[in-house]
């Protein structure tokens, strides 16, 4: 998306022709009033980015907070509406134009290295949108990305339709998302072109693998159960059943109809009745499923010997079931420790699962059963014993999630022990490999960001070094995010602290706003594809962190875990940010925290949340928190020479320091202000002094860690694209804080609030 001095201006271009004619929609839409509500916001908000002086900065801020405090609760409702879409047309525009740059390039060459790779997708709250707001970005995106192909600007009377719906069908459903919305989220994102797309990409030899949590995880959701998990896969399977019959089979018999064979088409009769059958996943299901592919078999076959060859569209067919055996996105099934007896909703999952599954096999539904917060091998047998009781054998691997940091260093450990149990060593055996989960956020959460990258690091070492001694190949499942919180970063960047043997199959989580980025065009997913292909060829290698890296990291976690336990950084964190809000915002079906309400402390508020908090207010703390405070104590000791040293052999420590100041250029320490100011004015001094002098002390490292002395120095499309989103977050945030102060929520500031959140995570390109 760059040029040689930041961003193209061709994206540039195309920003603005959005931007007014979304300005247009809304004028006709609303009234000039509103449009010329937005627009002195916007003016405002300019004046604040571009101004010199922390008056005239903080003189825009007061301006525009008036200005959005004079609209009726109704206006600031749809001024608030206006700029989420903004920031998700600028999202689009970047879709369009780095599928367009895509499209231009050369065709890699044959005979590469192929992917293996596997995707657990997940919803996150603040990307539960409607259907219809999806659909309608994904045709505006198309519209864009053809325009540029052909070098023209979109057609305007095209564009105007689009951006007129766009704007009254809003952002969300009318009511709190439910675990099938968020299924219908992920299954709307399985396009007829990236299901094609990953065909494509299976017949030039990649594995690319498609998993879900939604319907699955169990792990402390109230809402979620047999009918989630029906719902779930009965979602999957109408839009894979709707591909098979309109994109495959539709051709099949378009041409074999051409051939007037009686015997082709009424085998093709057979294959259409069979695929009748599958419109309900209910008991039996496995059967249907294999009588489905019996009959593509035969004719397939039957074809091939009329027509000499194979029909490509059944071979086509026959790969869509190589990739989805049950043709449903498969599940994957989590549930806490201590929570797999016999009458618990997990069991009943297991129950409705093994009885889809009749006459098929189980693994078509289900492919892994993850039992977080593992802390011994007792965890693992009850859910082993669960597993077996229930479907009849181990057919389902269970899997240990690893993400407490006093677990983390007995890994191999448990797994050891685990082991010594016949039953439990046959399984893994039978399938081949030991899976093993690292949850990057609530690690992160407990001690911070690079402590916990540093504890990952040396328990994959640890893991790797177990299933070489006992002859087990381990496959580490990544359980990570989007944000530099909760272990995200380019897939360069992941992989720099994996063992090799980790780097040869990626299975990973694609959450939130990563699922709707990865899977944005076939040609942004290829791409990504390309990309693990490369780094699996060519794995970085694992080096063993430097000295200064695990000093950096001790103190910091030491920093991290002092800082979060003073309350009165608790008190700032329920009074300025929305934590104390969290149970009454209406979006995503998960609770914000484990067995009750936010309020119940940090330990009970899952990792999203935590990190979504700080996100809101553009202060993203628990990425450098901690951090300052250690790099302040090492670097009076020879540090700025030491780091130099570290940074051209430690990738753990660049991959680190990278993220970093990508967090950095993307903090808005003034927004933060504005909360603290007008939420929690009584905050103690000393508390926001310390919070300011560690994120500059963190700023310091990150500029120290940069050959240029200032942050991105390679990338400065993005840091231009920071610079340019920044000021359509502010009101958001304004609006935001706005409803915070509200004594309470009623169901205008609800959704207002709502709106607010989603907006700022599509501007910060980061939820939690």
């Amino acid at each position: 998306m760059s040029s040689p001095t930041g961003l193209s201006p061709r994206l540039k271009h195309l920003v603005g022709v959005v931007e007014g004619a979304l300005g247009r929609a809304v004028a006709e839409a609303e009234g000039e009033a509103l449009f010329v509500a937005v627009e002195e916001v916007r003016q405002h908000m300019v004046r604040f980015r571009d101004a010199e002086q922390a008056r005239a900065r903080s003189a825009a801020l007061r301006a525009a907070a008036a200005r959005l405090g004079a609209l009726t609760p109704a206006q600031r409702l749809l001024l608030a509406r206006a700029y989420t879409l903004y920031l998700e047309l600028v999202n689009a525009c970047e879709n369009a134009y780095r599928t367009h740059r895509l499209r231009g390039r050369a065709a890699p060459a044959q005979g590469e290295a192929r992917a293996r790779v596997v995707y657990v997708m997940t919803a996150h709250p603040t990307e539960s949108r409607s259907p219809e707001n999806i659909r309608l970005l994904r045709r505006i995106q198309e519209l864009l990305a053809g325009a540029l192909d052909a070098g023209r600007d979109p057609d305007p009377a095209a564009l105007d339709h689009l951006l007129h719906l766009l704007w009254r069908v809003g952002t969300h459903p009318p009511h709190k998302p439910t675990v099938e919305d968020e299924a219908d989220h992920l299954v709307s994102l399985l396009s007829d072109p990236l299901l094609g797309e990953l065909l494509r990409l299976r017949a030039q030899g990649h594995s690319v693998l498609l998993r879900t949590w939604v319907g699955g995880d169990k792990d402390g959701h109230p809402g979620v159960g047999p009918p989630q998990t029906a719902a779930s896969l009965q979602r999957s399977r109408a839009r894979l059943l709707g591909f098979v019959r309109g994109v495959l089979l539709g051709q099949v018999r378009r041409d074999l109809e051409l051939l007037q064979r009686a015997a082709l088409l009424k085998r093709l009769d057979e294959l259409e009745r069979a695929a009748e059958t599958l419109a309900s996943v209910s008991a039996g299901d496995g059967a249907r499923v294999r009588a489905f592919a019996q009959r593509l078999e035969a004719l397939a076959r039957d074809t091939r010997r009329v027509l000499g060859r194979d029909h490509p569209d059944l071979v086509r067919l026959s790969e869509l079931l190589g990739l989805f055996p049950g043709l449903v996105l498969p599940l994957e099934l989590r549930e806490e420790r201590g929570s797999f007896g016999f009458e618990t909703p997990i069991a009943d999952m297991l129950r409705y699962l093994r009885q889809v599954a009749q006459g098929g096999a189980i693994d078509d539904y289900v492919r892994g059963c993850v039992v977080s917060m593992t802390g011994c091998a007792q965890d693992l047998w009850e859910a082993f014993e669960l597993v077996v009781g229930v479907v009849g054998r181990p057919a389902i691997p269970v899997v240990p999630l690893f993400e407490l940091p006093e677990v983390l260093p007995r890994a191999a450990e448990i797994l050891s022990e685990a082991w010594t149990r016949k039953a439990w060593r046959d399984a893994v055996q039978a399938h081949g490999h030991q899976e093993v989960m690292l949850g990057y956020s609530d690690t992160s959460k407990r001690m911070g960001v690079l402590a916990s990258r540093l504890a990952i690091h040396d328990a994959l070492e640890a893991v790797g070094a177990w299933g070489e001694a006992n002859g087990v190949e381990v496959v580490f499942f990544h359980g990570s995010g989007g944000s530099v919180g909760r272990g995200g970063g380019t897939i360069e960047e992941q992989a720099a602290i994996w063992p090799r043997s980790a780097v040869q199959l990626i299975k990973q989580t694609l959450q939130g706003e990563m699922v709707e980025r990865t899977l944005a065009t076939p040609e942004i997913l290829t791409n990504q594809i390309e990309r693990v292909a490369e780094v699996q060829a060519d794995p970085p290698g694992f080096t063993r962190p430097s000295v200064l890296t695990e000093e950096l990291a001790a103190a910091s976690a030491e920093a991290y875990k002092r800082l979060v336990a003073d309350p009165e950084l608790h008190a700032l964190l329920r009074a300025a940010t929305p934590y104390t809000r969290l149970d009454t915002l209406t979006i995503g079906s998960r609770p914000s925290s484990r067995g009750g309400g936010s309020s119940q402390g940090l330990e009970k508020l899952r990792a999203i949340p935590w990190i979504l908090c700080w996100t809101q207010t553009r202060y993203l703390l628990p990425a450098w928190l901690g951090v300052g405070s250690a790099w302040r104590a090492l670097r009076a000791d020879n540090g700025e020479r030491r780091l130099r040293r570290a940074l051209e052999d430690d990738p753990l420590l660049r991959s680190y320091l990278r993220q970093l100041g990508f967090t950095l250029a993307k903090t808005a320490p003034r927004i933060w202000q504005e909360y603290v100011a007008v939420l929690a004015p009584d905050t103690p001094k000393r508390v926001l002094k310390l919070l300011e002098r560690e994120w500059e002390s963190a700023m310091d490292l990150a500029l120290a860690a940069s050959p240029a002395d200032r942050l991105l120095p390679d990338r400065r499309w993005l840091l231009e694209s920071i610079y340019y989103r920044a000021p359509m977050i502010h009101p958001l945030n304004l609006l935001q804080i706005q409803v915070l102060g509200a004594k309470r929520l009623g169901r205008n500031e609800a959704l207002l609030f709502r709106e607010t959140v989603t907006g700022i995570a599509a501007g910060m390109l980061t939820t939690g």
